[in-house]
């Protein structure tokens, strides 16, 4: 659980610079890339060793396992990429007092687009997990994710000011 909190109190973290920003100050879109890639790097072996040890694997169950998380996580990573693209934009307009009807109408309507994404995400790989492992081990996967990206919805949640009236 301590390893599922750091990956959420981080990728909060890459968010927290966009609202400290004041109307001269820019965060880069890039710069955000660069550490959420190097962030990844690093939790993406911590996160590996975690579903390993909890869905204790056989081998036969592995070699068919570890291709769908790793096809998963790189899903995961163009959804997290879109969802920081879209904090980017949503902290433009914010630092701005924008109230462009246009643009506001994007940033929310990407932002409902990334959540049925990663929704469908989930389905996809769940109907892909319950074909090669027993379905307890496809269900405490799906928990696993599930969870992770709860605490790291949850982190952003904390992060992001109210859209101002």
């Amino acid at each position: 659980m301590i390893a599922i909190a750091r990956v959420g109190l981080l990728l909060a973290l890459f968010a927290s610079p966009v609202w400290a920003a004041d109307a001269t100050t820019t965060v880069s879109l890039d710069s955000s890339m660069t550490e959420l890639k190097a962030f990844q790097a690093e939790v993406g072996d911590a996160k590996r060793e975690f579903v390993d040890h909890h869905l204790q694997l056989t081998e036969q169950e592995a070699a068919k396992f570890w291709p769908i998380f790793d096809a998963h996580q790189t899903s995961l990573s163009v959804l997290n990429r879109r969802r920081l693209e879209n904090i980017h934009a949503f902290a433009a307009l914010f630092n701005s007092d924008s109230t462009d009807k246009a643009a506001g109408e994007a940033v929310a309507k990407e932002a409902l687009a990334i959540e049925a994404d990663e929704a469908a995400l989930m389905q996809r790989t769940f109907g892909k997990l319950k074909k090669v492992l027993p379905i307890m081990k496809s269900i405490r996967y799906l928990q696993f994710e599930s969870k992770l990206r709860a605490i790291v919805k949850f982190q952003l949640a904390a992060e992001i000011p109210y859209a101002q009236p």
